[in-house]
């Protein structure tokens, strides 16, 4: 084989070998998909029974003192309709009842669509 040949062979080769590496398949990421549009607020027993919640309260506080109020509905779940989701920054949540009495308060982090309660 002339000393040409080999070039052009080595050549190909280096081609074909490029155009493999490019073509092969690679592990896409994974997207985190959200489902909800606002941030909600579960309150469960420790059984995971959710509470009858009729006239409770949820806040949430902010570092930079800002505090965010909702209303639970009687199945225990309150949506925050000026959070969307995913939450950008951590929170305090505090549980108020019908009496005006703080059942929890709890640490919320950032990176969340919704939130369990359970106390």
């Amino acid at each position: 084989m002339k000393e040409s040949e080999k070039k052009a062979l080595l050549a190909k080769r280096l081609v074909m070998s490029q155009k493999a590496k490019a073509s092969a398949v690679r592990p896409k990421r994974r997207r985190i998909k959200q489902v909800l549009s606002n941030f909600i607020v579960l309150a469960v027993n420790n059984n995971n029974v959710p509470y009858e919640t009729q006239d409770w309260k949820a806040t949430l506080t902010r570092s930079s003192g800002t505090v965010i109020t909702a209303p639970f509905d009687e199945f225990g779940v309150a949506q925050f309709n000026t959070i969307s989701t995913l939450t950008t920054v951590s929170y305090t949540l505090r549980i108020i009842d019908a009496d005006n009495v703080q059942r929890t308060q709890k640490f919320v982090p950032s990176n969340r669509e919704f939130f369990v309660a359970r106390f």
